[in-house]
């Protein structure tokens, strides 16, 4: 696998962790799922220093190159640049978390303390590798300290990360919590290995070539306060809130049945669950997606036709009936019950375990999400559910490739099932290049209908907004309008939620309580 499909992998792999069936087996917080929080950050961003050395026709132009980044290259550089502040930012909270012995964690004092010592000196590590291969670029530094509305990024935010990062207090700090502990090292422990990576892998830098003479004793607190929105006081907020929301999603079981009656088969939707750390790693509001096929009895009523009743007979379906050929197309679904632990199956969606079926009260398990209805036939939704179909089973695409068949990603099943042939009127979904792959994101699902509503272009139809409210703990439906924009959301709007009071004027009725 090369580096540069890792990257992606990396950003949307986070994609399973949201997902319904994937929170079944999700750690409880405690000492162990902090530890892997920590690795999955390590993991990233290794990736990322990978990709960069590369890339040196973008990140390692010889000193007075004359050549000028494209406009792709910029858009390669502003997304990478995104990824990594999202780890970056996610390990400063969890060395924030850290920094206090918890007499409750179930862990021995010296154990605390190694778990902080490996969120700081890996947040203190990738930023010093980071600064060391960019710097030297006047280009990329002027790139990087350029404003980002969009993820509220202000302009010289290198700049300032770089001095934080390179003060005297960081190194002091760095220093000063490596000198006690190094005696205590066991090659044999997993977190002591991860902790001598780090530690060896800054010996081998030249700080002291980085270091800069200026003490920024305000930024002794946290990394990005003052200018970065994960400041100390929203992520310990965050962790409060998302301690009190262990295994619970404002939508509720009763209300994705109940919401699913507006929908018919070949719907599909994207979804957000709030409160996941590993929703720093994805790009974009929107974090996942899915398949409506409908029950049984739903599909008989709406393939109910005699074209579609020709076309199956096409397919060599004796019978004539669609179900069928959905039979004759799966052997997931011939061996399957029907059910799943919350109910009847209705959905088909990519998650951890591969290609498979839900039902809605499992796949709506979210804190949002945006029902959409394709603008084509009743014989075109059917062949794309068919299509769907021939996936189940298939492996998740761990390596988010567009271009393979042989492992899916929630929003690839959904493009491929609509996707134009000569036989099948689609959906022309817009396809993205990112650090050199094809891509798709529910994000940019949401964007794209955007863009296209209400013109000539416009392929998808909103059926249902469902939006939830943090401060009251509830999910209700909303309107199309208030979904509009909603691709621009940061990953902090709860902190920005109108309160429930003003919007249960306009929506009472279908709130979670």
């Amino acid at each position: 696998m090369s580096v540069k499909t890792l990257i992606i992998t990396l950003s949307l792999l986070f994609v399973v962790a949201l997902s319904p069936l994937a929170s079944s087996s999700e750690p409880k917080n405690g000492p162990d799922s902090f530890l892997q929080a920590i690795q999955i950050q390590r993991s990233g961003l290794n990736n990322i220093m990978a990709y960069i050395d590369e890339r040196p026709e973008i990140f390692n132009r010889p000193p007075k190159h004359t050549s000028i980044l494209s406009r792709l290259e910029r858009q390669q550089v502003k997304d990478l640049w995104i990824l990594y502040l999202d780890y970056l930012a996610t390990l400063n909270q969890l060395a924030d978390q850290s920094a206090t012995i918890n007499k409750h964690s179930g862990l021995n004092t010296k154990d605390q303390i190694k778990r902080h010592q490996l969120a700081f000196n890996a947040h203190y590590r990738f930023a010093l590798e980071f600064i060391s291969r960019v710097d030297q670029d006047p280009e990329i530094v002027k790139w990087l300290n350029k404003e980002h509305p969009e993820v509220k990024l202000k302009k010289n935010s290198y700049k300032k990360l770089k001095q934080v990062m390179l003060s005297d207090w960081k190194t002091d700090r760095f220093d000063d919590l490596n000198a006690r502990s190094i005696a205590s090292f066991s090659p044999a422990n997993t977190l002591d290995q991860a902790l001598w990576e780090d530690r060896l892998a800054i010996s081998k830098m030249n700080r002291f070539g980085l270091l800069t003479q200026q003490s920024l004793s305000w930024f002794k607190s946290t990394l990005y306060k003052g200018w970065y929105p994960l400041q100390k006081n929203v992520a310990w907020g965050m962790g409060k809130v998302k301690f009190w929301r262990i295994g619970r999603t404002l939508i509720t079981p009763e209300q994705a049945l109940s919401f699913s009656r507006s929908f018919q088969p070949g719907d599909f939707f994207i979804t957000r669950k709030e409160w996941r750390m590993t929703n720093l790693g994805i790009p974009g509001f929107w974090t996942h997606s899915a398949l409506y096929i409908g029950t049984k009895q739903e599909r008989a009523e709406f393939f109910n036709s005699p074209e579609i009743t020709a076309w199956v007979l096409s397919q060599g379906i004796a019978s004539g009936n669609f179900e069928d050929l959905l039979l004759a197309t799966s052997e997931m679904y011939r061996n399957h019950s029907g059910f799943d632990g919350n109910g009847e199956i209705r959905v088909i969606e990519a998650l951890n375990p591969g290609v498979i079926f839900n039902s809605i009260e499992s796949s709506l398990d979210a804190d949002g999400a945006a029902i959409f209805r394709p603008n084509v036939s009743r014989l075109d939704i059917a062949k794309a559910i068919q299509g769907s179909f021939t996936y189940t089973g298939k492996p998740y695409d761990f390596h988010f490739d567009f271009d393979s068949d042989t492992a899916m990603v929630c929003s690839e099943l959904i493009f491929k099932a609509y996707q134009t042939t000569p036989e099948q009127n689609g959906i022309t979904f817009p396809v993205n290049l990112v650090a050199g792959k094809k891509m798709l994101t529910p994000n940019e699902i949401a964007l794209w209908f955007e863009q296209t509503r209400n013109t000539d272009q416009q392929q998808i139809e909103l059926v249902m907004f469902i939006d939830s409210n943090e401060k009251a703990g509830v999910a209700y439906e909303s309107t199309e309008q208030a979904f509009l924009g909603s691709y621009k959301r940061p990953k902090w709007h709860v902190f920005q939620q109108s309160s429930w009071t003003e919007v249960n004027k306009k929506i009472p009725t279908t709130a979670s309580q």
